[in-house]
């Protein structure tokens, strides 16, 4: 896709990743009302996940991945509208609250990319089958498959923010206005998050039910900062492309 006058934008990931961190903090206190308490209940939910009921009962398991991913979604419309919402334009002062057409669609729309990203990822199951009898081959055949992966996610995540304010969206649209920006996409929502999250999945590998909390708290405080950053890059390219909607 290109802006009114012809020219693709590129994503500056590192510069908006850095925004997002400074605009946490420039906001901390309302960061701290509106996101604490979510964060301390997921983390609460997964440790107690793990701790408590850690079984091989289906029925169990399905219902903490719901509850899980009905807070998940509230905590990612919520950041979305923080950053993009001015305050008097948000019905809501924390991000626990009552679900609603928004958070409807954002699910909808997330699981969708989901499925896509999921049956493209197949192809390495079938792909290192086939090439069984080639390590190397299968090796690289599943990292350029992966690497696949990653960029339609990142070009189809940036849609998610529009949804999250109630906005048309499309699959369509998505690829379009991510056109030329799928590496820095990859990582505003893949790479950076991982990096900044990998000294909290260490503290997964220490078997005690504190450093897994904390080690829950800090996968999630990451989380927060990645949605306010892929939220920058969606009001990034969409102020060159849509123009009539940043019109002041």
């Amino acid at each position: 896709m290109k802006t009114p006058i012809g020219l693709t934008a590129k994503l500056p990931a590192l510069d908006l990743f850095k925004e997002s961190m400074q605009l946490l903090w420039q906001k901390r206190n309302q960061v701290l009302k509106m996101f604490l308490p979510i964060v301390v209940l997921m983390a609460f939910i997964d440790w107690a996940a793990e701790s408590f009921f850690n079984t091989d009962d289906l029925t169990i398991k399905i219902i903490f991945a719901l509850v899980s991913t009905m807070f998940s979604v509230l905590f990612a419309t919520a950041a979305h509208q923080f950053t993009l919402l001015p305050e008097q334009q948000r019905n809501y002062s924390q991000a626990i609250r009552i679900w609603g057409q928004n958070e409807l669609r954002y699910l909808l729309r997330a699981l969708q990319i989901g499925i896509i990203v999921s049956v493209f990822l197949m192809l390495i199951i079938f792909s290192i089958m086939l090439a069984n009898d080639n390590p190397i081959l299968a090796f690289f055949v599943g990292l350029v498959i992966v690497a696949g992966a990653l960029y339609i996610w990142g070009r189809l995540s940036i849609i998610l923010p529009e949804a999250a304010l109630g906005k048309p969206t499309s699959l369509k649209r998505a690829w379009g206005l991510s056109e030329g920006n799928g590496v820095g996409l990859c990582l505003v929502v893949v790479i950076i998050p991982m990096l900044i999250m990998s000294p909290f999945f260490a503290l997964f590998l220490i078997d005690s039910p504190l450093f897994n909390y904390v080690a829950a708290l800090g996968v999630y405080v990451t989380t927060l900062i990645s949605l306010v950053a892929l939220s920058l890059s969606y009001r990034f390219l969409a102020s060159f492309y849509d123009v009539q909607d940043f019109k002041a």
